[in-house]
């Protein structure tokens, strides 16, 4: 296995959040908006969804989704550039993290705590809160629309915010960049 390949895929998933990002401030997170009162019903329903494209509403949750498996793809990558064995198919970011913190070769301190704020202090606490998980969960929470018992997600927090949602998700937008950065940082030795 190769870990540069999957922190380059990882970090494919990464940008692909926050260019989605970007073009949902550009649209301004609306869910809302006044359309035009001459035009047809289709012509209105176009218009809605042109100007609606980018919003959390969309596309939040993919674009959660990528974020955190970005992340995970990056952090396993670590684990083998840093001479681990990944072994078992496990999504759970906590254990990966803690894993690559015991690594007889880990990355540098400012590396690990940026990855313990990418899972502790992304903005989504009430979310997780409310769904009684965590990010270990994400696989699921942010891949299907129910729990392993068939109980529906509650996405209320992270849809439909508009200006609360573009603060939401320019942390998560931020956290990716900053990915980036202290990968820099660490590769280089900086």
């Amino acid at each position: 296995m190769n870990g540069t390949n999957f922190i380059t895929i990882g970090y494919n998933f990464l940008r692909l959040s926050i260019n989605s990002i970007e073009e949902m401030n550009k649209q301004g997170n609306k869910t809302m908006i006044f359309m035009n009162g001459d035009l047809s019903d289709e012509d209105s329903d176009l218009e809605f969804n042109e100007r609606t494209k980018w919003n959390d509403q969309n596309i939040g949750i993919p674009i959660l989704f990528n974020f955190f498996h970005g992340i995970e793809l990056i952090i396993k990558g670590l684990i083998i550039h840093c001479g681990g064995e990944l072994g078992s198919n496990n999504h759970k970011l906590t254990y990966l993290l803690e894993k690559l913190k015991n690594m007889p070769n880990a990355p540098s301190e400012q590396l690990l705590d940026h990855f313990k704020n990418v899972l502790m202090k992304n903005g989504l606490d009430d979310f997780f809160q409310e769904n009684n998980k965590t990010v270990d969960s994400f696989y699921i929470l942010f891949k299907y629309p129910e729990h392993n018992n068939g109980k529906s997600i509650k996405y209320f927090q992270i849809r439909g915010k508009q200006e609360q949602g573009l603060i939401r998700f320019n942390t998560i937008k931020s956290l990716a960049e900053n990915t980036k950065t202290e990968l820099i940082k660490w590769k280089t030795g900086a």
